[in-house]
């Protein structure tokens, strides 16, 4: 998705019914629609500015705060600031009219960031990253409404403060986005299902990456994460495609960004049985992975983006983790077998303050086979 270029006016269509300043805007939250509680965005507002999470897996757990907006405000011109390495993520969603880069690194990042988005004149903006730099961008649109979390330092930059969750136990990323969609636009919206749109550019993308007829049987597999204590063994992902190839047919595809290819490749490599495809050695992009997830049978994935794309496209996922404590990513919805390195810690302990006893590599690959014999036998049953 290429970024639409600002808009120095009005879109044709959405003229201006538009209260005046900040104060008529304030009144406005104590609206009611059927079946709703008070909400702060009026229903028949001309133009919303969402400003999306930074993370994939965060964007992607975003869905029904997403869905929300749209349902709320269905005439509405709505407009998504994402981050560049998000577009292919979001390319296609039916709840955008239009998608802006959101970039505001640096020190006047947040201030021409902010005004560069201040000129699609949103009536509203709702920010949905924790930063105090995402509230500064937000308070350089002059939207005259600004809603977003109470954290870091951020109250005086937005109209509308939503109290942040208790922090000291982990809350899901689904219900905390979904907080700040029942304050933005009321309380009954309660569709927290996952969604991807697969674009037909994506399925051309991974055809001609993989080279693979699209009704072959895959297994995506993703080694990677942003820490390396998140990552379980190379030489075992290896171990389960030889498996589940020579078990179920599944032809191995191991997806990675290209700063992982040394860790791909070694994967395949270490393969014995099954004809693995190397993902960053083919150019397999983020366009071309949500096809892949879309077209796979199963996955297995350390927890990170990709885990979040394939089960929102539907696919059974096995989801490993290690350090990282899996409360704060329930998918709902989604066909998925969470393995916990340490799966009898303490209710009141995360996993993330137990490095050693949550260690990833306490997974066996015996673990990860049953699991993924369980799902793949659910998906046929």
């Amino acid at each position: 998705m290429s970024n639409h270029p600002p808009d120095d006016g009005r879109r044709a269509g959405h003229g201006g019914s538009t209260a005046g300043g900040d104060r008529g805007f304030v009144r406005s939250r104590h609206r009611r629609h059927p079946g709703r509680r008070c909400m702060i965005v009026p229903g028949d507002i001309d133009r919303l500015l969402l400003i999306a999470p930074t993370w994939i897996g965060d964007t992607i757990m975003a869905s029904g705060f997403f869905r929300a907006a749209r349902t709320a405000c269905p005439s509405a011109e709505i407009t998504l600031a994402a981050s560049p390495n998000l577009m292919p993520i979001v390319e296609g969603s039916p709840w955008f009219d239009r998608i802006e880069s959101f970039q505001p690194s640096g020190m006047l990042g947040p201030v021409s960031t902010g005004r560069r988005l201040g000129r699609t004149r949103p009536d509203a903006t709702v920010l949905l990253p924790g930063s105090f730099r995402s509230a500064l961008t937000a308070w350089w649109t002059r939207a005259p409404i600004r809603i977003g979390t109470r954290r870091d330092g951020r109250r005086s930059l937005l109209t509308h403060a939503i109290p942040d969750a208790d922090r000291s136990r982990p809350v899901p990323a689904v219900e905390h986005y979904m907080r700040i969609a029942h304050a933005a636009f009321g309380e009954g919206h309660t569709d927290t299902s996952l969604a991807l749109t697969i674009t037909p550019h994506d399925e051309k993308t991974a055809s001609s990456a993989i080279g693979l007829d699209a009704s072959t049987p895959l297994l995506l597999l993703v080694p990677g994460a942003n820490r390396e204590d998140k990552r379980w063994p190379a030489e075992r992902f290896a171990v389960v495609a030889d498996t589940l190839f020579r078990e179920h047919g599944l032809v191995p595809i191991v997806a990675g960004a290209p700063s992982e290819s040394e860790l791909t490749r070694s994967i395949v490599d270490a393969m014995r049985d099954a004809p693995g495809v190397d993902g960053p050695s083919v150019g397999l992009d983020l366009h071309g992975l949500k096809a892949v997830a879309g077209r796979a049978k199963l996955a297995v994935s350390n927890d990170t983006g990709p885990r979040h794309i394939a089960a929102a496209a539907g696919t059974p996922v096995v989801s490993l983790f290690g350090p990282t404590d899996h409360r704060w990513t329930i998918l709902p919805g989604c066909l998925e077998r969470r393995l916990l390195a340490e799966p009898f810690l303490p209710e009141d302990t995360m996993a993330d303050q137990a490095p050693n006893l949550c260690h990833i590599g306490r997974i066996t690959v015996e673990d990860v086979l049953e699991a993924s014999r369980a799902l793949l036998a659910a998906r046929t049953d």
